[in-house]
């Protein structure tokens, strides 16, 4: 049989059947064919399905899009929700998972390798003698993961004998980033979208990610993570119970902390110096032109420096290996260039050459997201405030813009909310209280109408309520402090907000 499914022809040579040989419910959750014969499946763009098998109740699907992009998609053998779940990726991406997790939960799902091989954290892929591969950098930035969407759903219908019902995508970091792209170019694809720590403004957070490392570098020597250490420590004292709560959790934006009080201070690993405070003072600051215009973000306050800012057992510098190969490969077009001869005062070279050649490509910062919003999408973003690698006041600002652009904070909440968790780091860790299950306030929200206030957040036996930006969890000063059901969400500076 055949199917016009979002504009792709999809031709099925096979007979809808269960796997017993018996014609099948498509609302019954279980298969109407054998996951065997799924190879047969064709596709008329050229894409092939190059493998299919059914190992431990999970039907694995891997399929080629013509331009080299893998796609694995895992089907549950019994028991689908209805839903298709798109999952996101890491870094540079280049690997292929497949996503039974998302499986197992009773989701059609779908992950790609975006179109390259190799590991998350090179971007050597994109670069020849002969020029940068724009074809790669593409299925990297934006078709991969619409090619994906499309086929997988296409696959999921054949499977089933039916389309979703709902269809979500799930993905933090460059996950996030990917579901974001997904929402600002291909509305249509997704009724909600969980975005995470997303790697969005690419353009201009890889290139500050050097900055930590090039600030270093003019000090005349590499700061030790024990002396990072240190100053975190000394964060923590001073601003932790500024929230009313003892916790180790720390509020950047109501945390000032002058570094240069740390001098003198005696450590592990020694005496802090006027040089270890004068690097502290601008990693946080952020990079900057050489009038000292704003540039982009720094690390907030209490954060780990270690991801970059990082430097090895001898004390070498270490930058984060990702920001390392954008500008070896991406901007400088050398795989012999040496970071080492960026400068404070010629960051902003790198950096708008950075924002011209990639900002369009890869940016991922379009507030307009009229056509997500009346198509009915919904979309939850939450960040981690001690995020180490992807600056979360770049996820603010864009929130912001999207909130100026579709007519205000209260009508970009009918359709969008962003979450912010003081203490997390990138994705997870630290010593806060991380979104425990978000995607089921998303579904919540999607399918029963009921947006979410908050999101519930634990770390340990630690629970703490997510609230929606600009709100700030406050405790009500009675009983435990571990317990989210003692915290209610207020304004930063100002009364409560239910």
């Amino acid at each position: 049989m055949s199917a016009l499914l979002t504009g792709l022809a999809l031709t099925i040579g096979l007979t809808a059947m269960s796997p017993t040989g018996q014609a099948a419910s498509p609302a019954s959750g279980e298969p109407v064919r054998s996951c065997a014969s799924l190879p047969e499946l064709t596709f008329a763009d050229g894409t092939r399905v190059t493998g299919a098998e059914e190992t431990d109740a999970i039907c694995h699907v891997r399929l080629l899009v013509p331009g080299s992009v893998n796609i694995a998609v895992s089907l549950p053998a019994h028991g689908w929700n209805g839903r298709f779940q798109g999952v996101g990726g890491g870094g540079y991406a280049g690997v292929l998972t497949p996503p039974d997790a998302a499986a197992r939960a009773g989701y059609a799902a779908a992950a790609t390798d975006t179109g390259h091989t190799g590991s998350p954290l090179s971007g050597a892929w994109a670069w020849s003698p002969t020029g940068m591969k724009q074809d790669l950098i593409t299925d990297f930035a934006e078709r991969s993961v619409h090619e994906m969407t499309v086929k997988g759903k296409a696959v999921t219908r054949a499977y089933y004998g039916t389309a979703p019902d709902h269809s979500y995508w799930n993905g933090c970091s460059t996950g996030g980033r990917q579901g974001l792209m997904e929402a600002q170019r291909h509305p249509e694809d997704y009724d909600g979208i969980l975005s995470a720590a997303p790697a969005i403004n690419w353009d201009r957070f890889i290139p500050a990610e050097l900055w930590p490392q090039v600030v270093m570098r003019e000090s005349g020597h590499v700061v030790s993570s024990c002396t990072f250490e240190a100053v975190n420590k000394a964060v923590v004292a001073a601003c932790d119970g500024q929230d009313g709560v003892t916790d180790g959790i720390v509020d950047p934006r109501t945390c000032r902390f002058d570094p240069s009080k740390l001098i003198g201070t005696t450590t592990p690993c020694g005496t802090v110096t006027a040089e270890d405070a004068a690097v502290v003072k601008k990693i946080w600051q952020g990079p900057r032109r050489k009038n000292g215009s704003f540039l982009w973000y720094g690390l907030t306050p209490g954060t780990s420096f270690a991801g970059l800012a990082g430097s090895t057992s001898t004390g070498q510098a270490a930058p984060f290996p990702i920001t390392a190969d954008w500008f070896t490969y991406w901007l400088a077009k050398n795989p012999d260039f040496d970071w080492r001869t960026v400068t404070t005062a010629g960051f902003a070279d790198w950096f708008d050459r950075s924002r011209t050649e990639y900002h369009d490509v890869i940016g991922t910062d379009d507030p307009d997201l009229r056509a997500f919003r009346d198509g009915g999408g919904k979309l939850v973003l939450w960040h981690g405030w001690a995020d180490q690698l992807i600056f979360p006041q770049g996820t603010i600002d864009y929130y912001q813009r999207v909130a100026a652009r579709m007519g205000g904070l209260d009508r970009t909440e009918r359709f969008a909310r962003l979450f912010m968790a003081p203490g997390v780091a990138h994705c997870s860790g630290g010593p806060g209280a991380a979104p425990v299950d978000p995607l089921a306030a998303l579904v919540k929200w999607v399918e029963e109408g009921k947006a979410p206030n908050t999101l519930a957040g634990a770390n340990g036996e630690l629970t703490r309520p997510l609230c929606r930006w600009p709100s700030v969890p406050r405790y009500t000063g009675h009983g435990s402090t571990s317990d989210a059901a003692n915290f209610r969400c207020a304004a930063a500076y100002g009364p409560q907000r239910r």
